[in-house]
């Protein structure tokens, strides 16, 4: 898709050092994400009121900018004896090959994190954050593209005088997927998406799905995190069979996506958004 001028992003000067792991941050940072948002093992919670007044629900998203491909840097004439190039970055391996490069490198970019730990045995990496990306750009939690560990804890809710809560203490089990994700290296991933973007479009366009629309769906699943509001105080719940449900409307009526977060409680959902902000400045920069 064609942006306008405003949304274009501007290349930044090439760097030296090990671009694959540069390219396998645009993976872990989706990956961080999804290890966050599709924890396996809690009952779904659908409905809540905030505490004593209703929380303000964001308005519709905008259209999604455009994500620009950032221009080859032009040549220009060295001022001083140029310096011995540096190796070419390695080419990308086709879609169907992706695999071992991504699994080995993702185990070494996040390797000092558990949370990371589920996504070496996964296959067909690219094909499934495409399939992520797109559910998540529409609001909507695809846990079989990505099936990843469930914190160990239980769902924690807290019941008092006959009424069910979220139980704050439960926001702890999410902690350490918040602090993955705020650890990851922003301005990398901006660099790595443009690397991988190929890829992506390619898994993307197997989909059926529009391959120069891909970017816009990165930008709407940021902008749908970015929107989710923020709860503080005493979250009510209903329980249906063995389901729990959020006990306000307007917030069960939230797409799955938002939901999912709220579960994180405010500070971690604070810590993800902040990150979502940065990451989408940075790919319209």
């Amino acid at each position: 898709m064609q942006a306008t001028p405003d949304d274009k992003l501007q290349d930044p000067p090439k760097r030296g050092g090990a671009p694959v792991k540069l390219i396998v941050l645009a993976v872990a940072v989706v990956v961080a994400l999804f290890l966050l948002l599709y924890p396996r093992g809690d009952a779904p919670v659908d409905e809540a009121p905030p505490d004593p007044a209703p929380a303000a629900l964001p308005e519709p998203l905008p259209p999604a900018p455009d994500i620009p491909p950032r221009p080859e840097p032009v040549a220009q004439e060295p001022a001083e004896p140029a310096e011995p190039a540096e190796e070419p970055a390695p080419a990308l391996p086709a879609l169907e090959d992706s695999d071992k490069l991504l699994r080995e490198e993702i185990s070494s970019v996040g390797g000092d994190s558990d949370e990371f730990s589920p996504l070496v045995e996964e296959d067909n990496l690219i094909a499934r954050v495409s399939a992520l990306v797109d559910g998540t750009s529409r609001g909507t939690v695809l846990r079989k593209n990505l099936p990843l560990s469930a914190p160990e804890e239980p769902f924690a809710v807290d019941v008092r005088e006959g009424q069910i809560y979220l139980d704050p203490e439960g926001y702890e089990r999410y902690d350490g997927y918040a602090q993955a994700i705020a650890k990851l290296d922003v301005e990398a991933m901006a660099e790595s998406f443009h690397r991988l973007r190929p890829l992506y479009e390619q898994a993307y366009a197997q989909l059926g799905l529009d391959p120069e629309d891909f970017d816009n769906a990165v930008i709407r699943t940021l902008d749908r995190i970015l929107a989710t509001p923020e709860l503080e105080g005493p979250i009510p719940l209903e329980q249906d069979s063995v389901m729990y449900t959020y006990a306000d409307p307007e917030l069960e009526s939230l797409p799955s996506l938002q939901k999912q977060l709220l579960r994180m409680g405010p500070e971690n959902l604070r810590l993800i958004k902040q990150q979502a902000q940065t990451l989408r400045e940075e790919l319209l920069r």
